[in-house]
């Protein structure tokens, strides 16, 4: 004797099959995304990318050894017109367990990456956001992490220390309107 399927229960499969597929499919891609390169992983992501990109999945997140990535420090020094200097450290002031830290952090090295894109927009959110100190210049500073081994670490060193940074300083740049 024949089963059919009432078209309920037949929308109902067909829909977990289909939610299976995007996990499956979305499985697939968070894997190749950050995999090593090779002739393999760049048909794996020719395929893929469009999804990744969708989605902003198509960075290197430095999942696999050995290439884990450097540390990043943003800072900048707002002058005021009385010519007095603050230092502010925008990762200073959220815990590294908040959702939003990685976001930040990832920002403010994007904005350094692509000053001449994104530096202007920055600086006049910064003047904005210290209005009360009334701000003359913004100076935007990105350090990056060179190469720091255990044993630096071991021999009291530390990964921001100076001989393990590069200092990428800007040129201070007006806030708008003065």
């Amino acid at each position: 004797m024949a089963r059919f399927l009432t078209s309920k229960q037949a929308r109902r499969r067909l829909a977990y099959t289909a939610m299976s597929v995007l996990v499956a499919w979305h499985t697939l891609a968070m894997a190749v995304a950050p995999s090593p390169d090779s002739a393999i992983t760049r048909s794996a992501r020719a395929l893929f990318h469009p999804y990744l990109t969708l989605f902003g999945l198509e960075s290197e997140w430095g999942f696999f050894a050995p290439n884990v990535p450097t540390g990043f420090k943003f800072q900048y020094i707002v002058e005021d017109v009385a010519g007095k200097r603050q230092t502010f450290v925008p990762r200073d002031s959220l815990s590294v367990f908040h959702p939003a830290w990685i976001w930040f952090q990832d920002r403010y090295k994007h904005v350094m990456d692509y000053h001449k894109i994104f530096g202007a927009a920055t600086v006049a959110m910064l003047c904005e956001k210290h209005a009360a100190l009334n701000p003359l210049t913004i100076t935007l500073i990105g350090i990056n992490q060179k190469k720091f081994l255990s044993a630096d670490w071991l021999n009291g060193k530390r990964p921001f220390d100076p001989e393990f940074v590069d200092v990428n300083q800007l040129e201070p740049a007006r806030c708008p309107g003065k």
